[in-house]
């Protein structure tokens, strides 16, 4: 059976282990963020682009019109 001294180098070990895990689930979440925010600008972007075509479009078949 392990002594006091064992189980609690085995308790720190752990702790540092799951410590560890969670700053690299958290960088991982922090880079999905990141890439959400990046396409979340492009979709409105494109979809910018595309409502002012539009406009554009009408308004230059009521000119000629």
């Amino acid at each position: 059976m392990a002594n006091e001294s064992e189980l609690r180098q085995e308790l720190a070990d752990e702790r540092r282990e799951l410590t560890n895990a969670v700053a690299d689930l958290r960088d991982e979440l922090d880079k999905t963020a990141e890439r959400g925010k990046r396409i979340g600008v492009a979709v409105g972007v494109v979809t910018g682009a595309a409502i002012a075509l539009r406009t554009a479009l009408r308004f230059r078949r009521r000119l000629r019109g």
